[in-house]
Order: structure tokens, then sequence, then C-alpha cells
């Protein structure tokens, strides 16, 4: 009766533990504060949460999981609202755009329910600071999600389900970009 009347509170992922590497020119990054912006309106419609975690002497970072209850997934105007995940380091200088004013380690916004491909990708985060900034998509089509999810990332990911995007034109091999 209680969902009925769209009283019943859902768990929604706002993220998954989150593990990463962070490297300039193949050398760790130290010392880097690594940002997580969260964003889900069926839970707060104005705010995000920021948390942080600083790199080790080997540039690792790690976050922990966040979920949250909501009742939105089962609200009839909640139930297609997006989850926002970006997870980036900011750039050290002042002539940049505004679009330019991150390093993208991970960007996306997706549906609520959780993902076990885009799970398992947030776990291994591995960026240089020198690489492209990539457009990925990722096809979930196998477990019923998108055949394109978008991710934008510096991270050079390697699946099969994944085809990545440079400037509009497909990346057959990271090497090219160079």
């Amino acid at each position: 009766m209680v969902s009925f009347f769209g009283l019943k509170r859902y768990d929604v992922e706002l993220s998954p533990p989150v593990k990463g590497r962070i490297t300039d020119n193949g050398e760790p990054v130290v010392g880097a504060e690594v940002v997580r912006e969260l964003f889900y309106a069926g839970y707060d419609k104005k705010n995000a949460l920021f948390d942080s975690s600083t790199t080790n002497d080997n540039g690792e970072f790690e976050f922990d999981e966040k979920i949250i209850k909501s009742r939105a997934p089962g609200d009839i105007f909640g139930q297609n609202s997006m989850v926002f995940q970006d997870i980036y380091i900011e750039k050290k200088t002042e002539k940049l755009s505004d679009e330019d004013k991150y390093y993208w380690l991970w960007c996306t916004r997706k549906s609520w329910p959780s993902e076990d491909q885009l799970n398992k990708l947030m776990l291994h985060l591995e960026a240089d600071l020198q690489n492209k900034e990539i457009q990925h998509e990722v096809d979930l089509s196998k477990n019923g999600g998108r055949s394109d999810q978008p991710i934008i990332s510096l991270c050079y990911f390697k699946d099969e389900s994944i085809k990545s995007y440079y400037k509009s034109k497909v990346v057959e091999n990271y090497n090219e970009l160079k």
C-alpha cells in the first residue's frame, strides 16, 4: 500500500566505489586534490554533493560508495531523473575558459539504476594529464541499458563494448593521439 502512494524509498547509487591513479608524463601526481561531484534531482533539486580525495605518493586516490534513499524512481515525474557523476582535478592556470578548467577523469549523466559495467570502469580510472580528453560511448544494452552511454575522460579505456572518439573521429588506437 505504501508504494502505491509513492512513499516507497529506493536505493539510488550516486557513485560506486572509485579507485584511480593520476600521472603526468608517466610520473605519479602527488598531493593533487581530486574532486567528486554528484547530483541527483530526486535527492536535492538544487545542490550537488561534493567530496575530495588527495593523491598519495603513487598518484593513487579513492572514494567510497555513495548511496542515497529517494522516492523519485517510483514517481511518475522523477523516474527518469539522471545521476550526474563528475570526477576531476582543477587545472592550475588562470588562462583558461570555463570549459577547460578541469582535467576530467570521469564525466557522465546516467540513469539511476546501478550499472555493473560502469562501476567496473570506475575502479580503474588511470589517467595521464597529457592524455587527450576523449568521449567514450559504452554499450550497456546487454544488461538492458543504453547502447551509447557517453563518458568524457582522460582515461583510455580498453574494452570491446566501448567506442572512443576524439574531435568526432573514432579512435582505433590511443597511440595515434600522441
